[in-house]
């Protein structure tokens, strides 16, 4: 029996579904993939060979294509993967042949505040341990694949101080003038690591590398993952990866992976990374989990690759963009379908009534402190500013891709029926289509 959310925490929750899950052959086997198709990572987690299966099924018609994005959320987040998961369950329910794809999330915030990306509730992605510590290496790929373009960078650099153009010559090296004070790339680790932010590097002797300022950001917002993310095939990326500017040389000319020649090494590293991982809901529906979060400061999409694939085993394919419409959903109208092809059959706004609280007037949640007594308080006047301020303009964003959004109410057991109704009201004046969703609990 599920257990109450009200009552229990998220991991609890997913703890107790785990007892009953499927294997992921089994999961695989529903799904339509052949067997030389998955390549399992334990019983309950499988990576799938995307160049396998998609040259398979790719005269297969694609089938209905949904986004899933949002308001501009409170620091709390505001439900977007909780509402893919409750979506897919719910179609699921309907009989429905449906692939749900999310984002795999980064090390930070889960050993953080804000937690995982799993969804809630009711509507979760598991097993939650695996999905939440690194899954199947992905991220893991691309601080290999990314920190191998810094070694490149900085050992050019060390290199070109060290030696003259003969000796360079004699390292089968040419001079690329890179300019240490003019560095576009850092190295990423996936930890918000703020003592690392900005550093020195090079102060050992002159085998020791070349003494500059460096720093670390975290890992998702690297390039490459932004390339797993909107890469159509492995040689759309290989193809992209030459292309990353790692600095610029004396006279403002960019430097490339390419340049340092370091491109088809850091590919390499991204071979199995490339293909998507395949979980499930705690109701037993696929999910395809592939790429990054942070659409405020990386892309934010789940892959390319994974929607292909989910649009070709499924009926409909369930997409997530990150963060807020504005931000979220115009990378993924604007790049990602861009890059795919592929046009959505209809996309789900989410909102809360704590969100449109918030942006009404109500004091910013600050994670990991107790939520202000006044959201669990009826407010109709901070609902209404919130949803004219900030509902309509996203309705609007949406609309301009030519899409006619559903407004999602991701309800909260402390939502009224009056500020329930103050948002519907304001969402179908605007032309939008509002559901009411109680898929958390």
């Amino acid at each position: 029996m599920a257990l109450d959310p009200t009552k229990h925490a998220d991991w609890e929750i997913a703890e107790d579904s785990e007892a009953g899950m499927k294997k992921v052959c089994q999961l695989a086997e529903e799904l339509g993939l052949e067997k030389e198709e998955l390549l399992p990572h334990g019983h309950y987690v499988a990576k799938i060979d995307f160049n396998r299966a998609i040259n398979r099924l790719g005269s297969k018609p694609d089938g209905k294509y949904v986004d899933v994005t949002a308001i501009t959320p409170t620091p709390l987040g505001e439900g977007k993967s909780t509402t893919t998961m409750g979506l897919v369950q719910g179609l699921g329910k309907r009989n429905k042949n449906v692939v749900g794809a999310i984002r795999q999330p980064s090390g930070g915030p889960t050993m953080n505040i804000k937690g995982s990306a799993a969804g809630g509730g009711l509507s979760q992605c598991i097993p939650l341990t695996p999905f939440s510590l690194g899954l199947t290496g992905d991220i893991n790929a691309i601080m290999n694949a990314h920190n191998l373009g810094m070694v490149a960078l900085t050992s050019r650099i060390q290199h070109e101080f060290n030696y003259n153009d003969e000796q360079l010559a004699k390292r089968n090296l040419k001079r690329l003038n890179i300019d240490p004070n003019n560095v576009a790339f850092k190295w990423i680790i996936d930890f918000c690591a703020q003592a690392l932010r900005d550093i020195t590097i090079g102060i050992g002797g002159k085998m020791d590398g070349f003494m500059m300022q460096s720093g670390f950001a975290i890992a998702v917002s690297s390039e490459i993952m932004a390339i797993l993310a909107v890469a159509k095939d492995l040689k759309d990326m290989r193809e992209r990866m030459g292309k990353i500017v790692l600095a610029y040389d004396k006279s403002g000319k960019p430097v490339t992976t390419a340049d340092l020649e370091v491109d088809g090494a850091m590919t390499a590293w991204m071979v199995d990374a490339i293909n998507p991982n395949l979980m499930q809901t705690i109701e037993g529906q696929p999910v395809l989990v592939h790429a990054g979060p942070f659409a405020n400061i990386a892309i934010g999409q789940s892959s390319i690759v994974a929607d292909r694939l989910g649009l070709k085993l499924g009926d409909y394919n369930v997409t997530e963009s990150g963060f807020g419409a504005d931000i979220g959903f115009e990378k993924f109208w604007n790049l990602k379908c861009r890059f795919s092809g592929n046009k959505p059959n209809a996309a789900v706004l989410v909102a809360t009534i704590r969100a449109l609280k918030c942006h009404g007037g109500a004091p910013i949640p600050v994670p990991g402190h107790p939520l202000d007594p006044s959201y669990k308080e009826e407010n109709v006047e901070w609902v209404e500013k919130g949803a004219e301020s900030n509902l309509l303009h996203l309705v609007n964003v949406v609309k301009k891709a030519g899409i006619n959004p559903v407004v999602c109410i991701n309800h909260f057991y402390t939502d009224t029926d009056n500020e329930v109704n103050a948002v519907r009201k304001i969402a179908e004046a605007a032309g939008a289509r509002v559901a009411l969703s109680k898929h958390w609990e």
